[in-house]
């Protein structure tokens, strides 16, 4: 890890244990994601994470409430640590490519960061596509980052010290509410979506088939998401958008990862614009390894890096 951007990324060969876990998953011979209703889908990660994730640590209570959103009421999950309060405190923004993912498909995830971070954590089910569109999802999320703001000392939280993470699709949302809502200590990122897969990029190349997200996943998951509208919003294509209003950022990105160029390019670009960015790269991952930490230790190993950053920054 470094304090900033790195120019390049370390190569390395995939990860003996993930590499296995990829070999049994093509044996299997299940239908590829995208031919499968987004219920199914939805299922199938949230089973996956309960199959291949490590036991959650103890912490001290987790319960959900209730917020009043911009198209719906929306859920929130929130796990408190087991020291005393008042806590700094996180929003999460869970991943799957805006159209899979819940607060359960990232429980686990949650509980480890409230633990290891020493955190309060909200976690936000805010509206999926294809049955919501964007901009469902960067309204939910901005409008639960402004719910967090307003109410953190209510829930045992800390105002002034408020971070905001996601991993993927939800890495690209935390981003959006940053900037959009301000008042954030930090932000943290795991291999964020940037950009629309139709742009060429020389990861999806030699990642987009066989290595867990897919070329033809990542244009379902963006086709349902966007419904024709136009990639090049800001809120959606980050490359091309303004990064200076960003708070310290942690940016991860993985080495078998056909979204590892763009998370790169982000890095860099949010480093150009002023803003303190640690980049941390695992050369020997994929995507979505922090939902293979029973297989594969990187997984755990990136929460771990994500959490201790956040306790320095808030």
């Amino acid at each position: 890890m470094t304090a900033n951007t790195l120019p390049t990324l370390a190569s390395a060969s995939l990860d003996p244990a993930l590499a296995g876990l990829l070999a049994q998953m093509a044996a299997q011979g299940n239908p590829p994601l995208e031919t499968l209703p987004p219920a199914v889908g939805r299922k199938i990660y949230r089973d996956m994470d309960a199959a291949l994730g490590l036991p959650a640590p103890a912490i001290g209570r987790v319960y959900d409430l209730s917020m009043e959103g911009p198209g719906s009421m929306l859920t929130l999950r929130v796990y408190t640590p087991i020291t005393a309060a008042p806590w700094p405190v996180l929003l999460f923004i869970h991943g799957g490519g805006f159209v899979i993912g819940d607060l359960d498909s990232h429980d686990r995830i949650c509980r480890t960061l409230c633990h290891q971070a020493n955190m309060l954590v909200v976690a936000v089910d805010y509206r999926l596509a294809p049955e919501h569109p964007f901009p469902a999802a960067p309204d939910d999320a901005a409008a639960a980052l402004r719910w967090v703001l307003a109410h953190a000392a209510t829930l045992g939280g800390d105002a002034s010290r408020v971070a905001v993470a996601g991993d993927s699709a939800g890495a690209q949302l935390a981003l959006v509410a940053a900037r959009r809502v301000g008042g954030v200590k930090a932000l943290g990122m795991v291999y964020p979506v940037a950009q629309h897969p139709d742009t060429p990029s020389p990861c999806y190349a030699e990642n987009g088939e066989g290595k867990f997200l897919t070329l033809s996943a990542m244009q379902w998951f963006m086709g349902s998401y966007l419904a024709g509208q136009s990639p090049q919003h800001p809120d959606f294509d980050l490359l091309t958008s303004d990064m200076a209003a960003l708070p310290a950022t942690w940016l991860a990105t993985m080495g078998h990862d056909p979204l590892r160029d763009e998370g790169h390019a982000l890095a860099q670009r949010i480093e150009q614009a002023a803003v303190a960015v640690t980049h941390a790269h695992y050369p020997a991952a994929i995507h979505a390894c922090i939902h293979f930490s029973a297989v594969a230790p990187v997984g755990a190993q990136v929460l771990t890096d994500l959490a201790q950053w956040l306790q320095k920054q808030v």
